[in-house]
């Protein structure tokens, strides 16, 4: 569907998605070893189900995500019997923390306030990928998207972390409000942006729409932050175990 903003610029519309509900600890009450391959849990399958049910109408015609497991799993619940096809990107996956460190963290508030420095010049997170280097990726791959002129919705599936990226990129405040930011399961985000019908350069950026999850509309039940929720769950779980 073509759109046209009011002084003739070419509209077009990212929907901007956070992987299902994962976990993080197995069943005996352990941190798994290699946290890009764990699967969505039945919740986060439900998640992706009712998010993309609430989105039935929307004309997706070009689909991304990131080629974790999760990702790709939620993409595909989200865009089921729709006939899109989802591409993984490297460019996408979330940000990796050195296993060392992780498996070494006592202090749960390391992981709960992982993105706290993310501003900082220099800052890695929790010891592995560094903040600047994975925005200079994740803006890269998609402003390469962008210039691919062919679609006008985008259905775009990451991660909480790619996600402020991407958001920062439509903000134009980069590293600056990504501790602020927050990216529940199976969340979507919605991102116009106009470009000039002739020279087709970004003429503005709007977010329409921010964390909206379907399954819980204005977070009633659900006060934690996102990386609070994970930190919550390490918690009870290695207490039980």
């Amino acid at each position: 569907m073509l759109r046209t903003a009011f002084d003739g610029s070419r509209r077009r519309r990212i929907y901007l998605f956070r992987h299902g509900d994962v976990s993080y600890v197995d069943e005996q009450g352990n941190r798994v070893a290699d946290p890009a391959v764990v699967p969505l849990t039945d919740w986060g399958r439900e998640q992706a189900a009712l998010t993309g049910k609430a989105l039935a109408k929307i004309p997706f015609d070009r689909a991304v995500s990131s080629s974790f497991p999760r990702s790709m799993e939620t993409a595909r619940l989200i865009l089921e019997g729709r006939g899109v096809e989802v591409e993984p990107l490297e460019h996408f996956v979330e940000f990796r923390g050195d296993p060392a460190f992780r498996n070494a963290v006592t202090d749960l508030n390391d992981i709960a306030y992982s993105f706290r420095d993310a501003h900082k010049p220099g800052a890695r997170y929790n010891g592995g990928d560094s903040f600047e280097e994975v925005n200079a990726r994740v803006c890269g791959a998609l402003e390469n998207l962008i210039a691919e002129p062919e679609w006008e919705t985008l259905a775009l599936v990451a991660h909480g972390g790619i996600n402020r990226l991407v958001i920062g990129w439509a903000l134009g405040t980069g590293l600056a409000t990504f501790s602020a930011l927050d990216q529940n399961t199976a969340c979507v985000n919605v991102i116009d942006f106009d470009e000039h019908p002739e020279t087709r350069h970004i003429v503005r950026k709007t977010l329409r729409a921010l964390n909206v999850t379907v399954y819980d509309l204005v977070k009633e039940g659900n006060h934690l932050l996102s990386l609070e929720q994970i930190a919550t769950r390490l918690k009870v779980k290695e207490a039980a175990a």
